[in-house]
């Protein structure tokens, strides 16, 4: 009997100091975080052509400022006429032509006078537009050359300038166009253009 009490206390004893051990902590794995429920970024706004049909801003741009990315040099900014605008806004868009494209000349291209008797390089190019603005607030230009790379330009007409220079005809051309160029990684600030409404 003795003996029996003596074993069921040494058993009650050692029950009592399991319990008293701390229960060993089982670590879950560590799992991703859950993919994020958040709304996607807005994509950018797409491309866009707009003009006002208003606006008479028909001839041919030039700078003093030498603008040239390897060989290439910029001879003019073109801007057409309003039925320009509306064909090519809806959908008619020749190869060759924009109703507002940068030309380029190739200056290790041999030279021709023309028509009119001017010299010019026979090798030029023109970087027709992905995008573009045209009106009395903004004159707004992108376009991409395999060559040049992206070419853009962001500027205003001065309005005045510009309605006196068509009004005076053939004669001086008439700074009437300011803004800023990049041609590929080059820019060009405060370019000023002058008017000339051709031949």
């Amino acid at each position: 009997m003795t003996v029996t009490i003596r074993r069921l206390s040494v058993l009650c004893a050692c029950m009592l100091v399991a319990a008293c051990k701390p229960a060993t902590e089982t670590r879950k794995p560590e799992t991703a975080p859950a993919p994020s429920t958040a709304p996607a970024a807005t994509p950018p706004t797409p491309v866009t052509f707009s003009h006002d049909p208003a606006l008479d801003s028909f001839g041919y741009y030039f700078t003093d400022t030498t603008i040239q990315s390897g060989d290439l040099k910029l001879t003019s900014l073109n801007i057409g006429q309003a039925s320009d605008f509306a064909d090519w806004e809806t959908g008619k868009r020749p190869a060759t032509y924009a109703p507002i494209f940068l030309a380029f000349d190739d200056v290790t291209s041999p030279t021709a006078r023309n028509e009119l008797g001017q010299t010019s390089h026979t090798v030029s190019l023109r970087v027709m537009p992905t995008a573009y603005r045209v009106d009395g607030q903004e004159v707004s230009f992108h376009g991409v050359d395999p060559r040049l790379g992206q070419v853009t330009f962001t500027g205003a007409f001065d309005l005045e300038a510009l309605q006196a220079a068509k009004a005076d005809g053939p004669g001086e051309p008439q700074p009437v166009l300011k803004g800023d160029l990049q041609v590929g990684d080059q820019q060009f600030r405060n370019l000023s253009f002058q008017y000339f409404g051709g031949d």
